[in-house]
């Protein structure tokens, strides 16, 4: 099977908002047991202390996601600076936790062979370890969700990266992600993979 002793990581990007499409990938994730790390934007935190710290009581991690979502390898480095430093701030001010990684927006800055120096410098500056992603679900792109024509691009990536045996998959907060959750999480279960915690 496409998941023998393999395992698979949950995480989501742009939360906390919308607040009900989070509450209800929280619902489902506590239904299955399962662990996620959410990358959450400073300016949503800002506006929803309350669901950032929602994340941290249930037991997940909350990372950074820097302030805005800007391309950060084409910021300059105050910017990026800011990006960062502010939401490593309330984030802390929020949950009382401090992130220890950054996913950069797009991905931009933060691949391996591709990492922009600036990025690099302020990540170390704040103690962020820079991630990205395995499994792109591309949950955003119309239709939106979980759908099978994103479940086959999913299997396909899979395949593609035989050697792994660990996996980040990128999904975001947002209702039709937190529509298909259930049915993905059966998904990934069928192919016999762990979902592990991050």
């Amino acid at each position: 099977m496409l998941g023998d002793s393999k395992s698979v990581v949950l995480t989501f990007d742009d939360g906390p908002a919308p607040v009900s499409a989070l509450e209800s990938i929280l619902r489902t994730l506590k239904e299955n047991e399962i662990k996620a790390e959410f990358y959450v934007l400073g300016s949503e935190v800002r506006q929803y202390p309350e669901a950032a710290e929602m994340i941290v009581q249930q037991g997940h991690n909350i990372q950074n996601h820097s302030w805005s979502h800007p391309n950060l390898a084409q910021e300059s480095e105050r910017d990026i600076r800011r990006e960062l430093g502010e939401t490593q701030d309330v984030i802390k001010s929020a949950t009382g936790v401090t992130p220890s990684k950054i996913r950069p927006p797009y991905g931009a800055g933060g691949f391996r062979g591709h990492l922009d120096p600036e990025l690099v410098n302020i990540a170390k500056e704040l103690s962020l370890t820079i991630v990205t992603w395995d499994i792109d679900t591309e949950d955003w792109k119309a239709p939106k969700g979980l759908g099978e024509e994103k479940i086959r691009n999913i299997e396909s990536q899979f395949t593609q990266q035989r050697r792994k045996s660990l996996f980040s998959i990128l999904m975001h907060v947002q209702p039709a992600t937190a529509r298909d959750l259930p049915s993905f999480i059966s998904q990934l279960r069928e192919w016999r993979f762990h979902i592990v915690e991050p």
